[in-house]
């Protein structure tokens, strides 16, 4: 930085036509900016003007130098103008990573409305099962569901979410046997979900009571890696399926899937349901990232159990402006 202050310096004494002339528009005295021409030159081997009592003049090398530097220091203010824009107006390309459910299920919800109050923000939505390396590929936000074991990373909880739960439509619930307690899911077809713990085919649901946690294995007609396909098995009545409540929210509201075994607390991993957004650790997150942070934790305050559409939602922000709202969500949580 002391180059680049010695250089705007050198432009200025060029303008001027003088030491003296440039220390007072820059605060300096001829002699400190004579010193300080002294060091620009002595960097660069070379001399760049010519100094006598009358006058100053630039050498053939420094007057190159003087349109180069000219020119550099103009693409470097509008740099520094550009990077000031983006930490003052939200703008840009933000790239986000989630679960395909998450982002059909609840993003989609968000988006248009996102887009409308910020329209200078582009959103690129990259939708996998599988959880992605941030900095591998450049992703500014990921949307997670619960488990969050990454201390690498900033941790924002957005949503204290539904549970998930064990569901089928009525009509393989008419056609098969009862279900009074977690040992009964053995005699049902069961949908499960790859994730790569069992090569037979077969998943784990865990149970969880107050004697502790009770691990049932569990197998059936389909194992997919994706929750989507799970609703539409059930929906075909094919068998039970485990998924979040709120990615079956419609169908449990229209009576087309049921819960079953409410008074169990189930899940096929964690019991922490809440969803996360996380992020890269720095000191300084791009206004991009909190605007979209911000604006994701005030569209699920007020969110109903498990709306998945706009018209499910309770007013947003309790009478503020989203502006006002996203002003004041300024903690950031890096634990």
């Amino acid at each position: 930085m002391e180059t680049l202050r010695n250089i705007r310096l050198f432009l200025k004494v060029v303008q001027t036509g003088s030491f003296s002339a440039a220390g007072r528009v820059i605060g300096l005295s001829p002699a400190s900016v004579s010193r300080q021409m002294n060091a620009l030159e002595q960097a660069l081997g070379i001399r760049l003007i010519y100094r006598t009592s009358r006058k100053l003049t630039l050498t053939e090398v420094g007057q190159l130098y003087y349109e180069r530097a000219s020119d550099i220091i103009q693409e470097f203010d509008t740099l520094e103008s550009i990077v000031s824009e983006h930490q003052t107006k939200p703008r840009g390309l933000l790239h986000v990573h989630t679960r395909v459910a998450i982002g059909t299920r609840l993003l989609a919800s968000a988006l248009p409305a996102f887009y409308e109050h910020f329209p200078d923000i582009r959103v690129k939505l990259w939708l996998t099962e599988e959880p992605r390396d941030l900095i591998e590929h450049k992703i500014d936000v990921a949307i997670r569901l619960g488990n969050l074991d990454e201390p690498s990373l900033a941790v924002r909880k957005l949503w204290n979410a539904s549970r998930r739960i064990i569901f089928a439509s009525p009509v393989y619930l008419a056609n098969s046997p009862k279900l009074d307690h977690p040992d009964d899911v053995l005699k049902h077809r069961c949908l499960t979900y790859l994730d790569g713990r069992f090569d037979d085919g077969s998943a784990l649901w865990r149970f969880r009571d107050k004697g502790g946690i009770r691990e049932i294995r569990v197998t059936g007609p389909i194992q997919v890696n994706n929750p989507e396909l799970v609703r539409e098995c059930a929906l075909a009545h094919m068998g039970l399926g485990l998924l979040p409540k709120w990615s079956i929210w419609d169908e449990l509201q229209s009576g087309r899937l049921v819960e079953v075994l409410p008074s169990w607390p189930v899940s096929p991993g964690t019991f922490d349901h809440n969803i996360y957004a996380v992020y890269e650790r720095s000191r300084y997150v791009p206004l991009k990232v909190r605007t979209f942070v911000n604006f994701l934790v005030g569209f699920f305050a007020n969110r109903k159990d498990g709306a998945t559409s706009i018209t499910d939602f309770e007013p947003l922000f309790g009478g503020q402006s989203l502006e006002d709202r996203l002003h004041l969500e300024t903690e950031w949580s890096t634990m």
